[in-house]
């Protein structure tokens, strides 16, 4: 390389170095990035989500490490979820955000690191220190409601003092500052809700009327439609407590009821109207009609009642899928009533040979599901059942596995967790069971006759009812 030629190559070096600087740095005040490491990895993916849409799946590497970055950043709460428990953190433009967390321990384990981490963090601590919160409210709740009062207004200032400190020493962002103290307020606010159904001195209405006036006048300055905060924990577990509680008051208003029953049509009907009332963000509002018209529909045995229910959930929700899945959820359930057959699905045993659900029964039959994706209540559900298994001979147990999985899939991930390998079968279309059975939440179990008779669609093993359904069923 001559002399002469040495300035060109050095301007064509700084030019082509400054575009790639420019390039890199072209989005670098609107995006972030998300990474980190997960000690015992439930699965070999996180997926992430904001606004329960999702963005991606996270894949980890051979040192179960991931990363990712996020183009055109929208600041606000994110999601993940690693198979099993799903967290929240916040996100904002520029940051560079590093997780490590052991999935044993999983909530007491995270920790974050890098820019935006001390945010997190505080937050995570804000979320442990509620859990710590809700093992006391119980025996706060017997208090008389000014003992109360003054024990949740320490708690709560506490927290501030502990977010006052953190400003001042770390000059946190605006929206960081709104979560932090929505987290600390609304906890304190649903606290307050759920005092007259966790004191246990009185019946509620009369735990409702023994109230100081000014028990609730926190309502007025809540904002029922914070588009914010529509994804945030803290701000969905008080709207949850507040329908339950106002939707109670109003409910005994028009009835002669004195405590709190949450199998009865009118309160429900009672919820519905409260949230179509005070709330007026189409998410939020359809989100809370969705989960309360489906709440009611999975604890209640009473299909007469569906029918005035939908109808009020068709008339306020706007969400299309919501209002064709709880019709289907409605139908679904009016056949599954007690006296009728159970579906004569197809399904596959160890050999993969074809056979009928109703061709399985010749006994008292109980029938429980399972998934991969739910670990835990894999394991406990056929510890359960083993445990049950030999306490009633009488009865048969079948394990129905709703993923579209092998068998030989199925028995390496029961070995995997150490259970009870016995009369495990598969649908042969999971999907179509899934709808047909209504096998959600995946915990519900069908009880059923010698003759496949439905006795209970709704079952739960580990309730405390579930012992004398069987012994029932037995002497029929």
């Amino acid at each position: 390389m001559t002399i002469k030629a040495l300035p060109l190559l050095l301007i064509l070096t700084l030019f082509f170095t400054s575009c790639e600087k420019d390039a890199a740095n072209s989005n670098v005040d609107d995006s972030a990035f998300f990474g980190g490491e997960i000690i015992n990895p439930y699965s070999n993916y996180l997926v992430l989500s904001k606004n329960r849409k999702f963005i991606d799946t996270l894949f980890l590497d051979k040192k179960n490490r991931f990363g990712y970055t996020l183009e055109s950043l929208k600041p606000g709460i994110y999601n993940f979820f690693d198979g099993r428990e799903t967290q929240t953190f916040l996100l904002q433009p520029r940051d560079s955000l590093r997780l490590r967390l052991n999935t044993i321990d999983f909530d007491e384990s995270l920790v974050y690191t890098g820019k935006g981490a001390k945010e997190n963090n505080f937050l995570v601590n804000l979320f442990l220190q509620n859990e710590q919160e809700d093992k006391d409210i119980l025996g706060i709740s017997q208090l008389n409601p000014k003992e109360f009062e003054k024990k949740l207004h320490a708690l709560r200032d506490a927290k501030f003092n502990k977010l006052s400190r953190f400003k001042k020493k770390n000059k946190p962002s605006d929206l960081f500052l709104e979560l932090a103290t929505a987290d600390i307020n609304y906890k304190y606010y649903s606290n307050k809700e759920l005092y007259p159904l966790a004191n246990y001195s009185k019946s509620e209405r009369d735990m409702f009327e023994s109230l100081p006036e000014d028990f609730y006048n926190y309502r007025k300055d809540v904002d029922f439609n914070n588009d914010v905060l529509k994804d945030y924990r803290p701000y969905n577990s008080f709207l949850r407590f507040y329908v339950n509680n106002a939707a109670l008051q109003t409910h005994f208003k028009h009835s002669e009821d004195t405590s709190y029953n949450e199998h009865i049509l009118d309160y429900t009907l009672d919820k519905l109207n409260v949230i179509d009332d005070k709330i007026q963000n189409e998410e939020i509002k359809n989100g809370l009609l969705n989960y309360n018209i489906v709440h009611f529909i999975s604890i209640t045995k009473n299909t007469e009642d569906y029918d005035a229910l939908l109808e009020s959930f068709q008339q306020k929700s706007t969400n299309t899928e919501q209002i064709a899945r709880v019709t289907r959820i409605v139908n679904s359930y009016k056949r599954l009533k007690p006296g009728k057959k159970i579906p004569n699905l197809k399904i596959l045993d160890k050999n993969n040979n074809q056979r009928t659900l109703q061709g399985l029964i010749n006994k008292p039959t109980v029938i429980y599901f399972w998934t991969r994706t739910n670990k835990n209540h894999l394991i406990i559900a056929h510890r359960r059942a083993s445990d049950l298994q030999k306490k009633y001979p009488e009865v048969e147990f079948i394990a129905l596995n709703v993923d579209s999985i092998s068998y030989k899939e199925q028995v390496r991930l029961l070995k995997l967790y150490n259970v009870r390998i016995n009369n495990e079968f598969r649908f042969q279309s999971a999907s179509e069971a899934i709808k047909v059975l209504s096998v959600k939440p995946i915990n519900n179990v069908f009880i059923l006759n010698g003759k496949a008779e439905i006795v209970n669609a709704k079952a739960n093993m580990f309730n405390i009812s579930f012992e004398q359904e069987l012994l029932g069923v037995i002497n029929q």
